[in-house]
């Protein structure tokens, strides 16, 4: 039998030793066009992000090869960065029903089927992975993924220290089990490890020629503090700004131009920098990010609230005579992560809240989801106020005149859970990190109550708990 090298060796290597032959096949009616060099090109495509090009190549390439087992892997690797999940776990079917016995196959397809939610089916093919090699760190590293997904973290743990122990300097795993530390509540040891992201390729390098802050005096120091990964980011660890504050640093936040108006009302920064915008002089730097390991991450469990709104009302919300409480809404994600439409709730879910008198409801929804309003002819039932919110100082503003925000996993929900307001964060089954695992409550906001779903996609159990909380809450 040959033996087939795959050229996404940075990916999902293949085993050596494959049953499957690729010796040279004329193709398209020239010999010099052998189906090991157009496999060859197809992968080039692939890894340079060529998709359609990649893809289109990998289908003709069938017609010579239907059974061929690493090109089912490779066209399932396409057809899943394409989106095609579906088609993407069936093509992985084909490849392992080529080569079964193929560790790095079982794995590929556990991780097709853990994109499409079928974690359970996923672990029982991670779990044959590492059953055929007791030494393959990629067959524990995926396994540990899934088993995260589950919420079996401590089976997480053990299986990421597993791949850590084959390949120690793996940054990504580090990173991984970093996450899954911190989904414990395992805060110290969590943050302390998820210093390793920042040797990843996507994590950005700042530019800065004074040097980084490493946790130690910051007195009569001018501290910048930077965003590194994203708003939500900024919401939750700009607490920490605080602490800097109160250890005699001069505290320079370095932000998105959309939360500018709102860091400014904060008395514990002394400036407020958007991105774009000229830096002023400064001794160090740090992100945000690692703020709690450097900081010490005691000090952001069980915050008290550290954002306000403006002093001056940029939205007002109107009142009406029946209504005792009065509730905002957000039930759409933006879209532009992976994991956005797991996150987001139909509007549709919402709507029975609004049919009691006693309950005034506003949608905060920003962005293309604000027309479901009028699609579902909910203009009559839900005020919209979105529309008039450009940045978070006025959503703040809005936020400050409700008393409760129910809520996707979006950065209001944290903006409204850092102001102390009564916030209920509706959930995934795979909910982020920063929410840690299970519970009701969040260790960074005391005001935050979670509605998890017990499966993937459950909102009604999820729906039926918070109407049940609503009725408990009307006075």
């Amino acid at each position: 039998m040959g033996k087939l090298v795959s050229d996404l060796t940075t990916i999902h290597p293949l085993n050596e030793g494959t049953r499957v032959s690729v010796a040279p096949t004329p193709l398209f009616g020239k010999a010099i066009d052998t189906f090991v060099q157009q496999l060859r090109l197809a992968g080039q495509a692939l890894r340079a992000g060529r998709l359609d090009e990649a893809i289109s190549s990998y289908f003709r390439l069938l017609l010579q090869r239907p059974y061929h087992a690493e090109l089912h892997n490779s066209l399932g690797l396409a057809l899943r960065q394409a989106g095609k999940l579906e088609a993407a776990v069936e093509h992985h079917r084909l490849s392992l029903a080529a080569d079964p016995e193929n560790p790095a196959l079982h794995s590929n397809l556990g991780n097709a089927l853990r994109a499409v939610n079928r974690a359970d089916e996923a672990v029982k093919h991670h779990y044959q992975s590492i059953g055929l090699n007791r030494d393959y760190a990629e067959g524990f590293f995926n396994l540990a993924l899934c088993l995260r997904d589950l919420g079996r973290v401590d089976e997480a743990v053990g299986c990421f220290t597993r791949a850590l122990a084959l390949t120690p300097d793996n940054k990504r795993m580090r990173t991984e089990l970093a996450v899954a530390l911190l989904m414990s509540g395992d805060l110290a040891e969590g943050f302390a490890a998820y210093e390793a992201r920042k040797r990843l390729p996507e994590t950005p390098t700042p530019e800065f020629s004074q040097p980084a802050w490493e946790g130690g005096s910051v007195d009569g120091k001018r501290l910048l503090l930077y965003p590194e990964q994203g708003i939500v980011d900024v919401l939750l660890f700009v607490r920490f700004a605080r602490e800097l504050k109160r250890r005699g640093a001069t505290v320079v936040v370095l932000c998105q131009a959309s939360l500018k108006d709102l860091l400014s009302a904060c008395a514990f920064i002394d400036l407020v920098v958007a991105e774009g915008e000229t830096l002023p002089a400064f001794d160090m730097h740090a992100s945000m990010v690692s703020l709690p390991h450097l900081c010490g991450s005691d000090v952001a469990a069980g915050s008290e609230p550290y954002l306000r709104a403006p002093s001056d009302t940029l939205v007002k919300l109107g009142r009406l005579d029946k209504a005792r409480l009065r509730i905002g809404i957000y039930w759409a994600a933006a879209g532009s992560q992976p994991r956005d439409l797991e996150r987001s709730a139909p509007l549709t879910h919402f709507l029975p809240l609004t049919g009691d008198p006693e309950l005034l409801v506003f949608s905060l929804q920003g962005g293309a989801r604000q027309k479901d309003i009028q699609h579902f002819g909910a203009a009559g039932l839900v005020h919209d106020v979105g529309r008039g919110i450009f940045d978070f100082a006025e959503a703040a503003s809005a936020l400050s005149q409700l008393d409760l925000l129910i809520s996707i996993d979006a950065p209001i929900a944290h903006l409204g859970a850092a102001m102390g307001l009564r916030t209920w964060v509706l959930l995934p089954s795979n909910a982020d990190w920063r929410w840690r695992l299970g519970g009701e409550s969040a260790p960074w906001y005391p005001t935050a109550r979670l509605f998890r779903q017990v499966k993937p996609g459950d909102w009604d159990t999820v729906f039926a708990a918070v109407r049940h909380e609503l009725d408990a809450l009307k006075p």
